[in-house]
């Protein structure tokens, strides 16, 4: 009998005696079981060595042994007399305590619910020890009875010779994809689990390498099933997991975000052939099997000599082998000829610089250098940290010391302040391709990793500060280069009166005692701090070393507002629109009349209406009579929407005008994990009498604009050719309308399926169902927020080839972005010869230099910004001081004077300012600032250097300081943009840096309203004696 026959004559008997059974009492059926049992497992005894049969299955030992008990087997079998005892305890669960519960799985094998390499058993295993072999047969027949796990195995051998292989074998095990490349990049992975597979040892490689291939359609994702897989193994005396990760990270991490996933592999690849078993591989602990996919239209993950170099050919886009690899060896061609004809597009982005230290050691000026002016890319909101490494770059003194390549000899690994030399070699790296480089536009990938390492609130994309980015820089550069290896202890002494010039020295040597490096001999001055009890005027004076000042900005009591105006589904246009406090009475007509209409550029003749967007929701449209004030208040923690109306809104009287919102969203770009907003809630305007079929149609109008690639204005410049396209070519292709049931409305039924619990249906075009009978189906108030009819524009396919849903308006922003990059370019070219417009100045997108906005703008002095910061401050409350004389935590009143300068001098403006608790509010007051001869004389307290301890004479006390670079910031605290003006060490020339984008500045250009950090050089003695009106402002 066969183990796996079931088509026999036991069968048939089996079947026959589960149908009389129901008749049998207890005591009978348990004796017909052992009976059974027994006699299949004679058979199986009896045949098992000379059967054609390689299937097998196991049972526990332990559990047979109870189930023996259970029906008294020894008993039936033996013709002895049954116990009373039978069928008290019967066995659960079979097999259980052979399974291992807890295996960090690398992943199943197809067929994942059946495949016996999927179950994991305990190791060590033994026949007659553990478990017995029982025939398939036998397996179902306990089946019928008992609940547990079936555990099949595969006998090898054949006659006295045959057995079963219960033990696989298990090893080291990663698979490697795409995505697994990227998040070790990205540093959202920081190390390799230990996770495992399993086989059969005597299982061919061939046999292997097929159930791998047939395994791949179980993932989710669009891998290559036909020949895209590959198998390799990595060996390392120690701990491979770390070393494979470790070379992995060294070569991935200055990937940009649009290079291959790829690197070199030190490992072996693993023969595939019928001929060689998992058995003589030899697999030890040390060992990885290394499990590579292919996903389509993508090159492989991993490089070795033994394979073609296969990619995807930056020249021609094609993935195939890869023959020439450029000198910078980020990208790969298949022929010289797509070498050739790329060149000119990628020249311009090849880096040949390293990031080792002798590499960067190597990197010196030459004649060919660009020496500071050169572009960063933005990476992705990244423009705030382009902006402060700009100025910090064009800090020279602080340059030279990098690119003398000094910082090598004062690294300091062991500071557990700072980042073991990792930030200050990213950095110094960085210098040296910006100024030694012959790029005109670096990446910084690995920089931008750096800091986002050391300090997690700068990882990701997303806006930040350039001020917070500056000293984030300064400290971690500080920490990087102390030279003070030990730092002592050092107690501070209390004023007790004594005079300031002995209580500064005292506080200075305990700063230098902890604290010395090419940042503090730069950059590090001196405040002098006052407290004042408000009770008994006791005065406390400490000296405290700073890196920036930050410098308050006098209130004019003006007022803002965040203003959006929507011309169309693609031209949105957000600003902070500043006014004068006096004005905050008159009405929001004559306020977009006034402020808006000329900023935003909208025609006279354009009709508009106004909503406010917080927080993803949108208010009733706002009467244009309110009161500009209340519009504040109630947009405060969003934005005021102006939206232009189309003509066909137009068109529709005012008493006629039905008001209905409509958001748009899609699935995120990384997979359908969740739904997100790709554009915010907005309205249209329609009749109460209009079909569904006809909303339809308005919203398709209102999004024609983003199908700019599929379809001409006069293809649906009238109502039957926008019907016939979209009934054609859109509807439920592109996108489906849904409507926005409101949570609070799921228990009723839906008013348009009429269906409870109803999530996001989808309204019908076909239909002769208007808006008016939609809304009188469930007799809805207009005044119930919970009630108003909703829409939803769900995407499920780009009107862009090879762009995800989630991504469409980002991506046609960024083509507009390109188009206008290339127009400006074209205009400069073609201008370069004209003396009145020399391209100085242009930035592109942005008109920073406007003397309109200048002059329209109430102004203050940096001047009154130092007098205004000088001023005594009283504590919070929770931030109170302890008066030894009253013996009390009183809130003193603080004030704070610059006592020391340095050669550098930083000042930040404080523009942006907490609101409402969490939101920031930024000041746009115009603060003006003088480019050249600054003089602090009246502001800084001692003219020495924190270091110097002299006596000043009379002639020797003016303290002058020069311009040298500005980190601006435009917009708002959501949607701004920051740049960098910086005066070029070698020709003298500003300079504008928005990004990749660098121009020529005139110094007229220099001050704006958008300063935000300012950078200053102390003038030397020599150039003391030049002429100067120190307060001329340029």
């Amino acid at each position: 009998m066969s183990g796996t026959d079931e088509g026999s004559q036991e069968d048939s008997d089996d079947q026959q005696f589960v149908k009389t059974s129901v008749n049998m009492t207890l005591s009978e059926r348990l004796k017909q079981q052992a009976l059974d049992v027994n006699r299949m497992l004679n058979q199986l005894e009896k045949d098992f060595a000379e059967e054609d049969c390689q299937t097998y299955y196991i049972l526990s030992k332990n559990w047979f042994e109870k189930w023996k008990q259970y029906v008294n087997y020894d008993n039936v079998v033996n013709n002895q007399s049954v116990p009373n005892t039978s069928g008290q305890m019967m066995p659960q669960n079979f097999n259980h305590d052979l399974i291992e519960q807890y295996v960090n799985e690398c992943f199943k094998y197809y067929p994942l619910s059946t495949n016996p390499w999927n179950l994991w058993l305990r190791p060590n295993l033994e026949e007659g020890v553990h478990y017995i072999v029982i025939s398939q047969q036998l397996s179902t027949y306990f089946n019928k009875y008992y609940r547990g796990t079936n555990i099949v195995r595969n006998a090898i051998g054949k006659g006295i010779e045959k057995k079963v292989v219960v033990n696989l074998l298990k090893f080291n095990a990663i698979l490697m994809i795409p995505n697994t490349v990227n998040y070790i990049a990205q540093d959202n992975l920081i190390q390799f689990d230990k996770e495992y597979l399993q086989v059969d040892e005597n299982t061919t490689l061939y046999d292997y390498y097929s159930t791998i291939l047939k395994t791949v359609p179980t993932f989710r994702g669009n891998y290559n099933n036909q020949n895209g897989v590959r198998i390799w193994r990595y060996t390392n005396d120690t701990d491979p997991h770390k070393a494979l990760f470790s070379e992995i990270k060294k070569q991935v991490e200055d990937l940009d975000f649009n290079d291959d996933l790829v690197f070199n592999f030190t490992g072996s690849p693993v023969q595939i052939s019928s001929d060689i078993t998992f058995k003589s591989l030899n697999l030890i602990d040390k060992d990885i099997i290394i499990i590579e996919f292919q996903q389509l239209n993508r090159p492989w993950c991993i490089r070795h000599p033994s394979v073609p170099v296969e990619g995807k050919c930056e020249g021609c886009s094609n993935i195939t082998v890869l023959n020439f690899l450029c000198v910078c060896k980020k990208v790969s061609y298949c022929t010289e000829q797509c070498k050739i004809n790329d060149e000119r597009f990628h020249l311009s982005k090849c880096d040949r610089l390293g990031s080792d230290d002798e590499q960067v050691k190597s990197i010196n000026l030459t004649t060919t250098s660009v020496k500071g002016v050169a572009g960063l890319s933005n990476l992705g909101n990244t423009c705030f940290m382009n902006s402060g490494t700009q100025c910090l770059s064009n800090t020279y003194s602080l340059t030279e010391y990098f690119l003398s390549n000094k910082y090598f000899e004062e690294i300091n690994e062991d500071n557990p302040l700072g980042t073991k030399g990792q930030l200050v070699r990213k950095f110094g790296s960085l210098l040296k391709k910006l100024w030694c480089g012959d790029k005109n536009i670096v990446i910084p990938t690995s920089f931008k990793k750096a800091v986002g390492q050391f300090q997690p609130m700068f990882k990701g994309f997303q806006q930040h500060d350039s001020s917070e980015l500056i000293t984030f820089l300064l400290d971690g550069l500080h920490e990087d280069l102390n030279r003070v290896k030990k730092k002592p202890y050092v107690e501070s002494k209390d004023y007790q009166g004594r005079p300031d010039v002995e209580v500064a020295k005292e506080s200075w040597e305990n700063h230098l005692a902890r604290n010395q490096s090419i940042i503090v001999d730069l950059m590090h001055g001196q405040y002098k701090s006052t407290l004042k009890c408000p009770n008994c005027s006791q005065i406390s004076i400490t000296f405290d070393p700073f890196l920036t000042v930050g410098l308050g900005i006098p209130n004019n009591k003006q007022k803002s507002i965040q203003i959006k105006v929507i011309k169309s589904v693609v031209s949105i246009e957000t600003k902070y629109i500043n006014f004068d406090g006096s004005k905050k009475k008159i009405s929001l007509q004559e306020f977009i009349n006034e402020y808006v209409m000329n900023q935003f550029k909208i025609d006279p003749d354009s009709e508009l209406m106004y909503y406010s967007y917080v927080m993803n929701d949108i208010s009733d449209p706002i009467n244009p009579s309110q009161e500009i004030n209340t519009v504040r208040k109630n947009s405060k923690r969003g934005c005021l929407i102006v939206k232009v109306l189309n003509q066909e809104e137009k068109l529709i009287a005012n008493d006629e005008r039905v008001y209905l919102s409509y958001v748009q969203k899609a699935y995120d770009s990384y997979g359908h994990n969740f739904k997100k907003i790709i554009q915010p809630q907005t309205y249209i305007i329609i009749k109460k009498e209009y079909t569904l079929a006809q909303i339809h149609l308005m919203i398709f109008q209102s999004l024609l604009p983003i199908f700019c690639d599929l379809v001409k204005e006069d293809e649906v410049n009238t109502i039957e050719k926008l019907r016939e396209y979209y009934e054609q070519n859109i509807h439920g292709k592109y996108y489906t309308l849904n409507n926005k049931q409101n949570i609070m409305q799921m228990q009723k039924k839906c008013i348009f399926c009429n269906a409870k619990n109803c999530s996001e249906c989808e309204v019908s075009y076909y239909t002769e169902d208007t808006f008016d009978t939609i809304q009188q189906k469930q007799m809805i108030n207009p005044n119930d927020l919970m009630q108003k009819i909703e829409l939803l524009v769900f995407w499920n396919k780009s009107p862009f080839q090879n762009i995800n849903t989630g991504d469409i308006y980002q991506y046609y922003s960024n083509q507009q972005y390109r188009k206008q990059i290339e127009e400006e370019n074209n205009n400069n070219n073609n201008n370069v010869d004209d003396e009145n417009n020399n391209g100085k100045g242009r930035i592109i997108g942005k008109n920073y230099s406007s003397s309109y906005l200048m002059n329209s703008q109430p102004k203050v002095t940096l001047q009154e910004c130092l007098r205004f910061s000088e001023q005594p401050e009283q504590l919070a409350e929770d931030n109170a001081w302890y008066c030894k004389v009253c013996k009390d935590h009183v809130q003193a009143y603080k004030s704070m004077q610059i006592y020391k300068a340095s050669d550098i001098l930083i000042f930040t403006l404080k523009r942006f300012k907490a609101s409402h608790g969490f939101f920031k509010q930024k000041l746009e007051t115009f603060v003006e600032f003088p480019v050249k001869g600054l003089d602090l004389t009246e502001f800084i307290l001692n003219q020495n250097k924190p270091h110097e301890n002299f006596q000043i004479e009379e002639e020797q006390k003016k303290l002058i300081y020069d311009l040298y670079a500005v980190s601006n910031h435009f917009g708002g605290m959501g949607g701004g943009h920051y740049t960098a003006f910086a005066k070029n060490h070698f020709n003298g020339q500003w300079y504008n840096f928005d990004d990749s984008q660098v121009s020529e500045l005139n110094e007229d250009q220099i001050v704006s309203k958008s300063a935000y950090v300012l950078f200053y050089k102390r003038r030397i003695e020599l150039e003391q004696t030049q002429t100067l009106n120190t307060q001329e402002l340029n």
